[in-house]
C-alpha cells in the first residue's frame, strides 16, 4: 500500500468525522433555538372527558403555559409544584396552564399523581404527535404563549447548567431525581419571569 494511498484516506477519514462533529453541532443548535418568538403551533386534543379541546378555547385571551409531560419523568414531577405556585400567586383568572400528557403505557397512568397531588391545571390527552409540532424530544416541554398566540417562552430556547462548583456531580453521580430538584426550580424562576412580563403587557 504507497503512502500516498495512505494520506488520502486518513484525510478522507479526518473530513467524514469533521463533517459529523458539524452536523451534529449544527443540529444541536437548531434544536437549541426552539421556538420562541414564532407563531404556537396548533395544539387540539381531547380532554379526559373525551371533548376535543384546543389552545385558542383554553386560553381564553391569557397567557398560557403549556406543559408536555409524563407520570414517570422525575424532571416534570419537580417542575409541576412550581407551574401550580404560579396559578396560586397570579390566579386562573390571569394565567392558564395546559398539561399535555404523552408517551405514556396507559390511557390512565397520568391520572394517579396528578390526582393525589391537586393540580389545576387544564388536562390533555394522548399528545404524542402534538409534541413533534411543538419541537418536543424530550420531558418536560416547557412552553409559555402569550395573549396574541404567540411562544414568549420555550426552556429548549433557553438550555443552561447550574453555575454549580462541581458540574460533575450534574453530569454522572447524582441520579435523575436529584438532578432533577435542582433543575427544576431555575427553569421555574424563568418561566415566572416570563408570565410576569407578558402579565404586564397590555
Amino acid at each position: 500500500m504507497s503512502s500516498a494511498f495512505v494520506v488520502r484516506s486518513a484525510a478522507v477519514r479526518f473530513v467524514s468525522s469533521a463533517m459529523l462533529v458539524l452536523s451534529a453541532l449544527l443540529a444541536g443548535a437548531a434544536f437549541a433555538q426552539g421556538i420562541e418568538g414564532q407563531k404556537a403551533p396548533a395544539l387540539k386534543l381531547k380532554d379526559p372527558s373525551g371533548v376535543e379541546r384546543s389552545l385558542p378555547e383554553l386560553a381564553e385571551g391569557r397567557p398560557t403555559v403549556v406543559l408536555f409531560w409524563a407520570s414517570w419523568c422525575p424532571y416534570c414531577k419537580a417542575l409541576m409544584p412550581h407551574v401550580q405556585s404560579m396559578i396560586d400567586e397570579f390566579g386562573s383568572h390571569r394565567i392558564e396552564v395546559v398539561a399535555v400528557n404523552l408517551w405514556e403505557d396507559g390511557p390512565n397512568d397520568w391520572r394517579a399523581d396528578f390526582v393525589s397531588n391537586g393540580y389545576d391545571f387544564k388536562v390533555l390527552l394522548a399528545g404524542d404527535e402534538a409534541a413533534k409540532l411543538w419541537g418536543v424530544k424530550g420531558t418536560p416541554g416547557l412552553f409559555l404563549i402569550d395573549r396574541e398566540g404567540r411562544v414568549a417562552f420555550d426552556r429548549n430556547s433557553r438550555q443552561f447548567k447550574p453555575a454549580r462548583r462541581d458540574q460533575s456531580l450534574l453530569e454522572g453521580e447524582l441520579n435523575n431525581r436529584a438532578k432533577a430538584a435542582r433543575q427544576a426550580p431555575l427553569w421555574a424562576a424563568e418561566l415566572r419571569k416570563a408570565v410576569r412580563a407578558s402579565l404586564a403587557t397590555p
